[in-house]
């Protein structure tokens, strides 16, 4: 039986996982993760990447160096004086040259910095998607990868769900609560999801039913809750052999005994995969990250990994809250710039750890890292900056053909950072990207999950044929 198989037999509910009759792992052997794997990094809020990645400083009016900082001075915490713009440029963002083009990169982000010098990194500019200014609604369409997508339409299905279908895989949500990324498709309702393909790991540590202590062994057997918990597992495993399989009630005798079967499998797999400390101190204690949620993210993305053979792993969705930054942007954005692309950060300390304990669990793996629109050109009043359309989105992964795709710093801006409400132009539509991405992840996938790209915009000069190896 293969993996997928295997969780299909789960997902069916067979009566003898309620009966012990479920395998356990005894070893710490680990899974050779040899299929290829999306995170979607989603930066809930519309990051401002022209703050992560800036163009170089230029004291001549007319250039872009110089439209950039006499503009924006005001979300870099810094007076308005050429010397202080150099200053800053100078100071807290690494030179970096890619594909030709020179820019900056923030120096809390040396990771990154690290990446795009290593070859790693694609800076894909001028990506859009929708076209509205509201977040929920920009979010449905960057989610669902849609960009027809109507406000509200919230139940719908989701890219990463599409594609975990299109694959025959799993998409496993590490967040809080399941986005709607990772909702899969109805077989009728285009307007309502179907779960089949998403396994919500919220707490990797945490992630299987209840089960009670012998009553021999532990006084504890006979607490209120472990009472409860034998007579539910026996009442489900009762049912499973009389409900039938037609019924309406099969569906909640199915779901328990898949998370009692699924539980004790990934109980018994991680019990003997010990967490690393430096994924630990991402949430715990004095937590190197910003955001202890995103550390536990890590967290859970590092035991999908460990347990990817049992979740058919293909698709992975994390989430960084907090984007949003109308006021006081350097405080705001940078220390989460910092969490995620740091040497330190949560990203950083992933690799590190998969690189050690499951090497191709990071070399077949790529990231997607963007939120749902981008910011204005010019800052405002308040020291950061509104919504925006277009952006800069960034794919990592050893397999990802590092280069600048889209012009990072167009000519078309210089007189445009002078006007109040304008934005990056959205050149290239998101369907193009993220079809481009399925394909990699299977051959012919982008085209089931997406249809015909092909009258989706995109920007003159730019191909992805050869954005991943």
């Amino acid at each position: 039986m293969n993996r997928r198989d295997f969780l299909r037999t789960l997902l069916a509910g067979s009566a003898c996982f309620g009966s012990g009759l479920v395998p356990r792992f005894a070893r710490a052997d680990l899974p050779p993760n040899d299929q290829r794997v999306l995170l979607n990094v989603f930066l809930r809020g519309g990051p401002d990447t022209r703050h992560l990645v800036a163009p170089p400083f230029d004291s001549t009016p007319g250039t872009y160096g110089y439209a950039y900082w006499s503009n924006r001075w005001r979300v870099h915490g810094i007076e308005n004086d050429a010397a202080a713009w150099e200053a800053r440029w100078q100071d807290d963002y690494f030179h970096v040259e890619l594909d030709g083009v020179e820019f900056g990169v923030l120096k809390v982000a040396d990771w990154l910095r690290d990446r795009i010098e290593a070859g790693h990194v694609a800076l894909l500019n001028n990506v859009v998607g929708a076209t509205s200014r509201d977040h929920s609604h920009a979010m449905v369409v960057w989610e669902a990868g849609d960009r027809t997508a109507m406000p509200g339409q919230l139940a719908r299905d989701g890219w990463g769900g599409r594609l975990a279908r299109a694959v025959d895989g799993h998409v496993v949500s590490m967040t809080p609560a399941v986005r709607q990324f990772c909702n899969g498709p109805h077989a009728t309702d285009p307007l309502r999801h179907d779960n089949r393909d998403v396994v919500s790991l919220r707490d990797s540590r945490d992630f299987s039913l209840f089960r009670a202590p012998a009553l021999a062994s532990d006084p504890a057997a006979e607490d209120g809750q472990s009472i409860m918990s034998r007579a539910l597992q026996s009442y489900y495993a009762g049912k499973a052999a009389d409900v039938p399989e037609d019924s309406v009630y099969r569906p909640f005798v199915q779901h328990e005994q898949t998370l009692r079967a699924l539980g004790e499998l990934v109980d018994g797999r991680l019990a003997e995969v010990p967490l690393p400390s430096a994924i630990q101190a991402l949430y715990e204690g004095d937590s190197t990250l910003e955001s202890r949620s995103f550390g536990r993210q890590i967290r859970n993305t590092y035991d999908a990994f460990a347990c990817s053979d049992l979740f058919d792993l293909r698709t992975g969705c994390l989430v960084y809250d907090g984007f949003d930054s109308h006021a006081a942007q350097r405080e705001t954005i940078e220390p989460k710039f910092a969490s995620l692309f740091g040497g330190s950060g949560g990203l950083a300390t992933l690799q590190s750890e998969l690189e050690a304990a499951m090497p191709s669990a990071w070399s077949n793996s790529v990231l997607l890292v963007a939120g749902e629109f981008g910011r204005q050109l010019k800052d405002n009043g308040d020291q950061g900056t509104d919504h925006g359309r277009g952006n800069t989105v960034l794919l990592i992964g050893e397999q990802v053909r590092s280069g600048v795709y889209g012009d990072l710093f167009p000519a078309s801006e210089i007189p445009r950072y002078g006007e109040v409400g304008l934005d990056i132009e959205g050149e290239t539509a998101i369907e193009h990207v993220f079809s481009r991405i399925s394909d990699w992840l299977e051959p012919g996938a982008g085209s089931t999950v997406f249809g015909d790209v092909s009258a989706e915009p995109m920007e003159d000069g730019v191909s992805l044929a050869n954005l991943l190896a």
